[in-house]
């Protein structure tokens, strides 16, 4: 199953090839099984995460990068 959000902020996201780098208007955000997340572009594609150098989301008329922070598990 795949479950669709919209985002409350207007996010774009960057992707690259071998000479230019493109950015991409976010329509909605697609999770499906729970962990697998695209981008559904205001165009219709679908990026996934891995096409995607970085993201940044308009917060007060700023574009503000989307920085990821990894949370290690202690073993147990």
């Amino acid at each position: 199953m795949t479950e669709f959000m919209q985002p409350i902020n207007p996010i774009r996201i960057w992707t690259k090839s071998s000479n230019h780098r493109f950015a991409h208007n976010v329509f909605a955000i697609a999770i499906s099984n729970q962990h697998d997340v695209e981008y559904l572009t205001v165009n219709g594609h679908f990026m996934p995460v891995s096409a995607i150098t970085h993201a940044e989301v308009l917060l007060n008329g700023q574009w503000t990068a989307i920085n990821t922070v990894e949370i290690r598990h202690p073993a147990t």
